[in-house]
C-alpha cells in the first residue's frame, strides 16, 4: 500500500473505532495489527495516533478478559 491509501485506512479504522463504546472497541484489535504491519511492510512509521490506540484497544481487551473471569 502506498502512504495515502495508507493514510485513508487508518482515518476509516480510527473513526470505526471510535464511533464505538469502549468495552467492545477492543474487537478492532486485529484489524489495527494488521494496519500496523501494512506500515511496517511499506518501510513507513506507524503515526501516533494508531500506535495510541493500539495501547487504548490492549488495555480494554485486557480489561474485558477480567471482567468476565468468575470469581
Amino acid at each position: 500500500m502506498t502512504a495515502d491509501q495508507l493514510d485513508r485506512v487508518t482515518s476509516t479504522l480510527i473513526s470505526d473505532i471510535t464511533a464505538h463504546t469502549p468495552g467492545y472497541r477492543h474487537q478492532y484489535l486485529d484489524r489495527v495489527h494488521e494496519v500496523m504491519g501494512a506500515y511496517s511492510r511499506a518501510g513507513l512509521a506507524a503515526p501516533g495516533t494508531m500506535r495510541r490506540l493500539l495501547e487504548e484497544l490492549t488495555a480494554e481487551a485486557v480489561e474485558t478478559g477480567y471482567d468476565r473471569m468468575s470469581v
